[in-house]
């Protein structure tokens, strides 16, 4: 192309999405809409409140958010429509807040939603009550979230961005706010921030969706809900006058959010927290955002994601191909950031701290290799032809993208003003730039994009003209670390040191060489030998009609379901399932030990060979193919999941199947790797407040530890050999099973999986199943604990910083596949002439789907059996092997909702509390259940001990139809929503094929039962689940962790003393004191008590709670929770 055609394509404005609609009410508020039929008959409506933590004055600190919560929870209309399939909440950023309702567009009462959520919004925004009672709940919300949040994670991004953002209030302004200032807020206070800020021309109104409605329609009803909303005018904050007369309507910030970048230089600085366990690097640079609107402008975007993509390739490959054993990771990133008004390029390089300057200077070499070098010709040809593939699957699925997805690309591209294409425009775009994607282009870019990494430590005149600055430098480092011997040493780092690293001399930077990556890695020739040795075919196959699922049976055993779909056009997802997993292990350590299977099975991936193929080669050509999968041990199976491209990727996916279990490729250092990984996961389970409450529960609660990660002594004793034996002893018993979803036609998959699946020999074994004896399998069970063990009830202390609780309540549960109670039905009475039409009716009126009358004593859902649902009588829903699941589902929700309502906003004891079943387990009788609860450390007992109520609550407080059917709505919503997805398709298929072995219950007809079932069940279905959880007190295991700079047993024991002592003194000093002559005055003895009694409960704080049980003596718990 001639450098003026060039220069004319990329001067060309990129054509706009021509289904958005977009206008502005007389008032000033502006609205987006967007037609979108995915997932049908459901709508997003997302009001944008252009104002957030930045807009807070220095005393508003979290005022923001508190307004959000006020207003939006504060709602009669919010909570009038809420629930039977509508869900809405909020969320506050630096720079905006966002209401956001999803609905179907008719509710289960056949009633048109989007006026009816249009007023809602309306009435949270911009009609709030704010009442002081509510605020007063919502501080108490707030401060709750507060603590949830402070993770080690949420510190850590806090350092981040304090030092990005030096320069302006990004940096000091967190949504969360100042804990102190929250809590001396009163409703005036809200309201006067409201009043400042909640005004239409500050709102944006996104509605996309499926709304049964033409977009004038739309249109009309957004005017109608919004168009009494009172304009702001422009006042002089002085006199509290309009500026002007007549008045001038107020407009929003023409900046979001309104800060101005410095974009300059700072040193290093340090992270240094006893609860970090590895090392990361983040270096940053901060540059103005350059609005995408021509096609320049994606041209440069997409060689800067070229750049990086080839950069975080190479250095990944350096790391594993230099045979060190220590883990390392490094992540790229060059991306535009609305909440934060800029463009931030940044490297992060992650490790195990005695080895940092190692893992640092690795990516400081590539990046400089690149920068100078540039790429290879091979390079680009296999990045811009992956992204050209990527963007090829994007438009294929233009049409099937959800709403929420949708609506959140154009809310972002809107902040950062760019352009919003649809996905086909986008793709024909990025197909006319292909032939201006260039070598010199692409290098120069990579110039200009990591000199301030590559170039950090040089001088001006040193540095390429280009480049950029490096804004912060922030190393997160822990304060000890565990040397070779496994002893924990201390752990320091200078800021010198970390500068030197990145700005050494490594001596003479060399061109990389290109690499020869194979077009499939099994070739034709391969494939047609093994063909003709080993002759597979399917055995065995079969499709439902209801579902349709195809069901395979190869002959060499391994068993295929595939589901063909049209949701995501192009795109397929795959779960091969390997029965055994961690019940094939021993139970005790040793070379194939505890943690064999699971530690084994992730250094498959780790090695990253597959048969031939180095680990480069097969990284590049997943990387073309549009192929990402990991593997993952789970307790009863290993699985490996992958998602591709139909086109190329299928076929490299069971590429990678069949060389993984035919050929899989072994090597120490990986093993070492992955137990590297285990360790550092060991050393954050006990620097991190939740894992480590969650922790000590699995060791009170299993029978063994093959249901929790192998400890540091147990991966000591594994070795290559042990592992090795354990995964393919597993690969050869079979039967393996491969699920598979997407866009394919039947024929070529029967095809493929003959050719690529039916000739694997896994483990070895060319019959897996049929040669091979069954593995031992060591049931997993729950530990025996005797009622009053001290197990049942553990308090922790972890030193923190900062204040912060967590509590787990646990108990044995329900088994997924139980059966349900179901109480056998005497012979129906035998009809006589006599009967009629209306004694037959009397004895039950109902019919099935069959026109049989039910059995005259069978329970029957009313509302199930006018929709002739299948499952309406008790007798045949319960006879269901999908009973016991689907009522536990139904009662999580309820538990939720209840918990909510009573620990979270009725007693404003935390802002998180949820409940879950253990329907993991497929076949075995470990399952329990666990309740999470999170608080200050002065509540986290109260808050605990009402969430108990609450469980026990349920015999006394009978759930109510309503709360069933608000539970049904919401899991039906969330069954028909992914069921548009390959990765649900496969969750849903997984186990049918493996009846004889993992889920003996589990049959396709599962799939097409399910809706029914959640329609049919019952509130007595409800309760026959909660009869097998385990609520009493001999039951019950519970572990509380108390996280500050002091052990709360040591203040205990100090406030015990310190009572003892004033107890003493004020007895004393009752008694008159000279020569004990005096009698006693009970006035002053009883006060000397209380006042004892007083300082010991101030000094006791958080156990205040146990305290008061303690004086009152043990309370009987009547399941009635009380405010």
């Amino acid at each position: 192309m001639e450098p003026a055609a060039v220069e004319s394509l990329l001067d060309e404005e990129l054509p706009a999405h021509d289904e958005i609609t977009r206008g502005v009410l007389p008032n000033g508020l502006r609205y987006v809409v967007l037609p979108n039929k995915v997932p049908s008959d459901r709508f997003e409506a997302h009001l944008e409140m252009h104002v957030g933590s930045v807009d807070e004055r220095e005393d508003e600190q979290g005022l923001a958010h508190l307004v959000e919560h006020v207003t939006f929870l504060g709602s009669k209309k919010r909570d009038a429509w809420l629930g039977s399939g509508t869900r809405g909440n909020a969320y506050t950023d630096f720079h905006h807040t966002v209401f956001h309702v999803h609905s179907p567009t008719y509710n289960k009462d056949s009633i048109y939603m989007l006026p009816n959520v249009l007023d809602i919004l309306y009435d949270v925004a911009f009609n709030p009550q704010m009442l002081e009672t509510r605020v007063q709940k919502e501080k108490k919300a707030v401060l709750a979230e507060a603590q949830m949040m402070n993770t080690i994670e949420y510190r850590v991004d806090c350092q981040l961005l304090q030092h990005l953002h030096w320069d302006n209030n990004l940096g000091c302004r967190f949504p969360i706010g100042k804990l102190d200032q929250v809590a001396s807020w009163d409703a005036s206070k809200v309201r006067a921030f409201h009043d400042r800020w909640y005004f239409p021309a500050n709102a944006t109104l996104y509605v996309v969706g499926d709304f049964h409605a033409d977009v004038p329609g739309v249109v009309e009803m957004i005017e109608k809900a919004f168009g009494d909303a009172a304009p702001a005018v422009e006042i002089d904050e002085a006199t509290g006058e309009p500026t002007s007369d007549p008045p001038v309507m107020r407009q929003r910030h023409a900046v979001r959010p309104p800060v101005k970048h410095a974009y300059g230089e700072s040193g290093v600085q340090l992270f240094q927290h006893e609860h970090l366990s590895h090392v990361s690097f983040n270096i940053f640079s901060k540059l103005p955002v350059l609005p995408l609107r021509h096609m320049g402008d994606l041209h440069r975007t997409v060689n800067q994601r070229i750049v990086l993509l080839v950069l975080q390739s190479r250095i990944q490959s350096r790391y594993a191909e230099l045979d060190h054993e220590h883990y390392k990771r490094c992540e790229l990133d060059h991306s535009d950031s609305a909440r934060e008004g800029c463009t931030v390029s940044t490297v992060t390089v992650t490790c195990e701290p005695l080895h940092w300057k190692y893992a640092l200077q690795i990516a400081v070499e590539e990046a400089r290799r690149l920068q100078q070098c540039g790429l290879t010709p091979g390079e680009l040809q296999r990045f811009k032809g992956a992204m050209m593939r990527d963007s090829e699957q994007l438009a294929q699925q233009a049409g099937f993208v959800p709403s929420l997805e949708n609506l959140d690309f154009v809310m972002e591209h809107d902040a950062l003003g760019h352009v919003v294409m649809d996905q086909v425009q986008g793709h024909e775009a990025l197909v006319r730039l292909d032939d201006v994607i260039r070598l010199e282009g692409v290098n120069e870019v990579a110039r200009e994009l990591l000199g301030f990494f590559a170039e950090y430590g040089k001088g001006p005149d040193e540095k390429d003209p280009l480049g950029g600055l490096t804004t912060a430098i922030v190393a997160c480092v822990p304060s000890t670390t565990t040397d070779a011997e496994g002893t924990e040493v201390p752990f320091t780092m200078t800021e010198e040191e970390v500068k030197e690293v990145l700005s050494a001399d490594y001596g003479e930077i060399e061109a990389m060489e290109d690499v020869y990556v194979p077009d499939e890695l099994l070739s034709d020739e391969e494939v047609a030998t093994l063909m003709e040795e080993r002759k597979p075919a399917i055995v065995s196959a079969t499709i439902d009609e209801a579902t349709g699922v195809h069901q395979r049976v190869l002959s060499n055993g391994v068993r295929v379901n595939y589901r063909v779909t049209n949701n995501e056009p192009g795109s397929g997802f795959l779960r091969l399932v390997i029965p055994g997993g961690r019940t094939a292990e021993p139970v005790s350590a040793g070379p194939g030990g505890i943690g064999a299977a699971a530690v084994g099975f992730r250094t498959l991936q780790e090695v990253g060979s597959i048969g031939q193929w180095t680990r480069k080669q097969v990284e590049l050509i997943t990387m073309q193919n549009l192929v990402m999968f990991e593997v993952e041990p789970e307790a009863e199976y290993l699985f490996l999941d992958a998602a591709f491209a139909v086109k190329g990727g299928l076929r490299t996916t069971l590429e990678i199947i069949h060389l993984l279990t035919s050929q899989p490729v072994w090597d120490g250092n990986a093993l070492e790797r992955v137990k590297d990984i285990y360790r550092m996961f060991e050393l954050n389970t006990q620097r991190n407040l939740e894992l480590l409450t969650h922790d000590k529960v699995n060791h009170a609660v299993f029978g063994d530890r093959r249901l929790m990660d192998p400890s540091r002594e147990e991966l000591s004793k594994l070795t290559l050999d042990g592992v090795v034996a354990a995964v393919e002893a597993q690969l050869k018993s079979g039967p393996l099973e491969v699920n598979i979803a997407g866009d394919f036609d039947p024929a070529e998959m029967d095809e493929m999986i003959v050719k690529f699946l039916g000739t694997a020999a896994p483990g070895g074994a060319l019959t897996p199943q049929i040669d091979v004896e069954p593995l031992p399998l060591t049931p997993l069970t729950l530990k025996e604990v005797p009622a009053k063990d001290e197990q049942r009830a553990q308090r922790l202390w972890l030193r923190d910083s900062d204040e912060r609780a967590c509590a787990v309540l646990a108990g044995p549960g329900p088994k997924m596949w139980a059966p349900m109670r179901n109480p056998p039905l005497p012979p129906p009475p035998e009809p006589t002439g006599e009967d009629d039409d209306e004694t037959l009716t009397a004895q039950n009126p109902f019919v099935g789907p069959d026109g049989v009358r039910y059995h005259p004593q069978d329970p029957v859902n009313a509302s199930a059996a006018l929709k002739q649902n299948p499952f309406a009588a008790q007798s045949i829903r319960r006879a269901n092997p999908l009973a016991t699941f689907v009522a536990g589902m139904l009662l999580t929700e309820v538990i939720g909702g209840r918990l909510f309502t009573t620990v979270r906003d009725a007693l404003g004891l935390t802002y998180d509390c949820n409940f879950q079943l253990a329907f993991g387990l497929q076949n075995s009788d470990a399952t329990t259940y666990r309740l999470v609860v999170t608080s200050t450390p002065a509540k986290i007992d109260d808050a605990l001990d009402a969430a108990l109520r609450v469980l026990r609550g349920f015999k006394s407080q009978r759930i109510s139809v309503r709360e069933v059917e608000r539970a049904r709505m919401t899991l039906l919503t969330r069954h028909e929503t992914e069921l548009k997805t390959n990765a649900y398709w496969v969750d849903l298929m997984q186990y049918t094929a493996l009846g004889d072995v993992l889920a003996p219950a589990k049959d396709v007809s599962c799939i097409s039962d399910l809706p029914a079932m959640y329609e049919a069940a019952t509130v007595d279905d409800l309760y026959e689940v909660y009869a097998q959880l385990g609520l009493g007190d001999g039951e019950i295991f519970t572990c509380v962790t108390v996280a500050g700079d002091t052990d709360p047993a040591i203040a205990r024991k100090k406030a015990e003393e310190d009572a003892a002592k004033s107890a003493a003194q004020a007895m004393a000093n009752a008694l008159g004191g000279a020569g004990g002559a005096g009698s006693v005055d009970p006035s002053a003895a009883a006060a000397a008590a209380m006042e004892a009694m007083r300082q010991a409960m101030a000094a006791n704080a958080g156990f205040a709670t146990e305290a008061l049980k303690a004086m009152k003596g043990p309370k009987k718990d009547d399941g009635i929770d009380r405010v």
